[in-house]
């Protein structure tokens, strides 16, 4: 089917909702990526400062939010590149 008979047939607003739910999609999976560098980052510095070695109370509670933040982003991330891939698949569907 063309594009002009898909036009014809009601099927451009459903491309047009896909394309900007994959839009916000790849948007929300960067935002999250950036989130998830950060927190590694931070992770690491932590485990590699000085006072690390301490292991006082106050760096394992640091540790341990930091990594049950870290692995929140990368659950969210999973979960954004799953959407993003039935978007993809559903547009890639209507386009046939």
């Amino acid at each position: 089917m063309t594009y002009s008979q898909r036009l014809t047939h009601g099927n451009s607003s459903d491309i047009i909702y896909l394309e900007h739910q994959i839009g916000i999609a790849e948007e929300e999976l960067a935002k999250a990526e950036e989130e998830r560098r950060t927190y590694e980052s931070d992770l690491d510095q932590l485990r590699t400062s000085p006072a690390y070695r301490s292991t006082s109370a106050t760096n394992i509670s640091n540790e341990h939010k930091l990594v049950d933040e870290l692995n929140k982003v990368q659950s969210m991330i999973k979960t954004i590149r799953t959407r993003l891939k039935n978007l993809q698949e559903d547009l890639g569907e209507l386009e046939d």
